[in-house]
């Protein structure tokens, strides 16, 4: 069961991360929607990205999980006054990660820590970074403690893999090999 999963898992990643043109090749009647969709639709703005936010119990220990294992710098907001949430900001480069901690938050569900599990709840499934020479990244966040999630995949276009943070979020690491 738990093969059959990972495959289905590996074939809809494979089929999601192909560009719009070999995903057409795939799927003619994809084709004919995002041609009609993209037909008179143009947007009149830019966006960038900006930041994700994660809900975790300890935002102390996210911290310094997040400096040991990724290189993010952390910064705890000044709270207002009778605020019940703490709130700090993670930042490395032009990536930013919000992390807030409540008291009595409802832990994360373990079908969420499982990112083959997880898509089957809609919402948010996990955020990722590209990295360069994947094994590599991969050897050092496993001697520094780092939780897999989902072992490393390779494919010709790319290799991707998840971790836990210490919260149980999943973050994927994925290289792409024709960038």
């Amino acid at each position: 069961m738990r093969v059959a999963l990972r495959a289905v898992v590996f074939f809809v990643s494979s089929i999601v991360l192909l560009p719009v043109d070999a995903r057409a090749q795939v799927n003619p009647e994809l084709a004919k929607q995002t041609a009609a969709a993209g037909a008179g639709d143009a947007v009149g703005f830019d966006i960038e990205w900006n930041h994700v936010a994660l809900s975790v119990p300890n935002i102390a220990e996210s911290i310094a999980w997040y400096e040991k294992m990724l290189g993010f710098k952390g910064t705890v907001r000044g709270g207002q006054p009778g605020a019940r949430q703490q709130v700090a900001d993670l930042r490395r480069g032009n990536i930013t990660i919000e992390l807030f901690q409540l008291p009595d938050a409802a832990p994360l569900p373990e079908s969420r820590k499982n990112p083959s599990e997880d898509f089957r709840t809609h919402g948010v499934k996990h955020f990722g970074f590209e990295v360069k020479n994947l094994p590599a990244v991969l050897a050092e966040l496993k001697a520094k403690g780092a939780k897999m999630a989902f072992e490393m995949r390779d494919t010709p276009t790319e290799a991707f893999a998840f971790i836990s943070d210490n919260a149980g979020n999943a973050i994927e690491l994925i290289e792409h090999k024709s960038r």
